[in-house]
C-alpha cells in the first residue's frame, strides 16, 4: 500500500498601506521581519505589536472579497464556500483561504494556488509570508515573473497564448 503524503503551505495575505508599500517594496525582507515579529509575538507584546501592525497594514473588505472569490469561482465544480472559507480540492490542487479583516490565511499544497490570480486583482499591495518556511514576496511581483516564464515556454513549443 502506497501513502501518499502532501506538504502543506501557509500562507498569510496582507494587505499593506500605500506608505508602507513605497518605503518597503524593494526592500521585502525588513518588511517579512516586521510581520515576522508580529505573529511570533508573546501576550506580553501584543499591545506594542499591534499598534505597529496596525500602522503597516490596510484592512481587507471582507464583504468584498467574499463575494468576489464567489462570483469568479463558483462554476468550478471542485470549489466550496462557507462563510468566510473558501476551498478548491481537486486532484492537483487543495487550497483553503480563509478570509478575516486582518489579513487572508491560505493553506494549499502549492507554491502558485489558483487563489492568487484572484486575491492580485484586490490590491497592488499585497504581500505574501510564509513563516513556518521563511518565504515572503510582493505578489505582484511574482505573479508577472510566473507568467513571463509561461510566456517563454509556449514560445518554444510555437504556440500562441494570450493571457488576459
Amino acid at each position: 500500500m502506497i501513502k501518499m503524503v502532501m506538504i502543506m503551505r501557509v500562507f498569510y495575505i496582507y494587505n499593506v498601506n500605500d506608505f508602507f508599500c513605497s518605503v518597503y517594496d524593494k526592500y521585502p525582507y525588513k518588511l517579512y521581519k516586521m510581520l515576522e515579529d508580529a505573529y511570533f509575538t508573546s501576550r506580553h507584546g501584543v499591545v506594542a505589536s499591534s499598534s505597529i501592525y496596525d500602522q503597516m497594514i490596510t484592512n481587507f473588505n471582507k464583504l468584498f472579497i467574499n463575494n468576489y472569490l464567489f462570483a469568479n469561482n463558483k462554476l468550478d465544480v471542485y470549489y466550496y464556500k462557507k462563510n468566510n472559507i473558501h476551498l478548491i480540492s481537486n486532484r492537483y490542487e487543495y487550497s483553503k483561504l480563509m478570509v478575516s479583516s486582518y489579513c487572508l490565511k491560505l493553506k494549499t499544497n502549492l507554491n502558485y494556488p489558483k487563489f492568487f490570480e484572484h486575491i492580485r486583482d484586490y490590491s497592488d499591495n499585497i504581500f505574501v509570508c510564509d513563516f513556518e518556511n521563511q518565504d515572503y514576496f510582493w505578489l505582484s511581483k511574482v505573479i508577472k515573473t510566473e507568467r513571463n516564464s509561461r510566456e517563454r515556454i509556449d514560445k518554444r513549443r510555437d504556440v500562441v497564448v494570450k493571457y488576459s
